[in-house]
């Protein structure tokens, strides 16, 4: 079973039954203060992109779809672990959407990236041409010293993208861009990751003061990784449905995929424009 969120008003834990009450109020310590401004900006941020949220609700209804039909999936051992990795790019995809939208947009670069590299490590272990060998691989990679080294050099970046390439070059191209847009945008300690939030005070004679946004909603590149993780929902779950081909077109998740892409494309250019412009509100 997919475990993705505790459902109802009570549940059961080590046999006692809980009745969750709701939580109090956050405190004034400095981790208290920035867990209830984070909560506070995704709000806002939902409420001032109100077509920008719809568009990752629908992200997130596909996902959840998804998930959906690899939970029913038969018992298949060799596409056990693929399945796992799908639930894991779909959780990334999602932390990426709330780091974004609370203000951390450059802290979300690097989940998105291991959202992509879920997806593909997920295709290149269902693409085995003698299984569950690189499953096996996967699975034992802490056993040894030797089995560190032998997943490293099974499951590189390089490897588990051209398994992808051979099947969609269209699909994995678009990936490849979002990938390396991760680590242009802070997935590696780089000069945009900070720049993103930079601000210089020259306000006072010969003093100079630098601010770095921890919590910095309504971004460019908070935009802009709204729009990434939409569109890494879109080329994750292409890449699914290389795994699932018969079943996607059966349930019309592709005709789903479709439509997604194509709401992306009526609303961010707007948001962009803006951006390029200096008027993103």
């Amino acid at each position: 079973m997919l475990f993705t969120r505790t459902r109802g008003r009570k549940e059961r834990h080590r046999g006692m039954e809980q009745v969750p009450q709701s939580p109090p109020r956050w405190g004034d310590d400095p981790l208290s203060k920035f867990m209830s401004e984070a909560d506070h900006n995704a709000r806002v941020t939902a409420l001032r992109w109100p077509d920008v949220y719809e568009v990752q609700q629908r992200a997130a209804a596909l996902l959840e779809r998804i998930g959906e039909i690899l939970e029913l999936d038969p018992d298949d051992a060799n596409l056990l672990v693929p399945r796992t990795l799908v639930i894991r790019s779909r959780s990334a995809i999602l932390g990426a959407m709330r780091s974004a939208m609370s203000g951390q947009a450059v802290e979300a670069q690097p989940v998105l990236r291991q959202a992509i590299e879920n997806a593909w490590y997920a295709l290149h272990v269902a693409r085995d041409p003698a299984p569950p060998t690189r499953a096996q691989i996967w699975w034992d990679r802490d056993v040894s010293e030797e089995a560190i080294r032998a997943c490293r050099a099974e499951f590189t970046v390089a490897n588990v993208r051209q398994t992808h390439e051979a099947l969609d070059a269209d699909t994995v191209a678009a990936m490849k861009k979002l990938y390396d847009d991760t680590i242009t945008h802070g997935g590696h300690p780089n000069e945009r990751g900070v720049a993103s939030s930079l601000r210089i005070d020259r306000s006072r004679p010969g003093v100079v003061r630098l601010g770095v946004g921890i919590l910095h909603p309504g971004t460019a590149i908070a935009m802009g990784t709204l729009k990434a993780a939409v569109d890494v929902t879109v080329g994750v779950a292409k890449t699914v449905g290389l795994i699932y081909s018969f079943r996607f077109r059966f349930m019309e998740v592709d005709d789903q995929i479709n439509r997604l892409a194509q709401h992306s494309a009526a609303v961010f250019p707007k948001y962009a424009e803006a951006a390029r412009n200096g008027a993103l509100t």
